[in-house]
């Protein structure tokens, strides 16, 4: 995937999915675009998921708390 600015360049044709509208590997909507994979993908749920993977853990710490049945987490 090539970044422009803040953005993915995906002006290349091979994220044309040939007019056929498949669910979007990441929001489960009919996308005509396609991932560098073939993937059906929007290009913003595309940007949207590398935002999310750069991003810092923001999941909170539950080390040390007790799951079920009494044993550590």
């Amino acid at each position: 995937m090539d970044r422009v600015g803040n953005g993915l360049n995906w002006h290349s044709a091979a994220h044309w999915g040939g007019g056929r509208r498949l669910p979007c590997v990441h929001c489960g909507h009919g996308a005509f675009c396609r991932d560098d994979n073939g993937r059906p993908c929007h290009k913003t749920c595309a940007e949207t998921a590398m935002r999310r993977a750069a991003a810092p853990d923001t999941a909170p710490d539950t080390a040390g708390t007790l799951g079920l049945g009494g044993e550590a987490a």
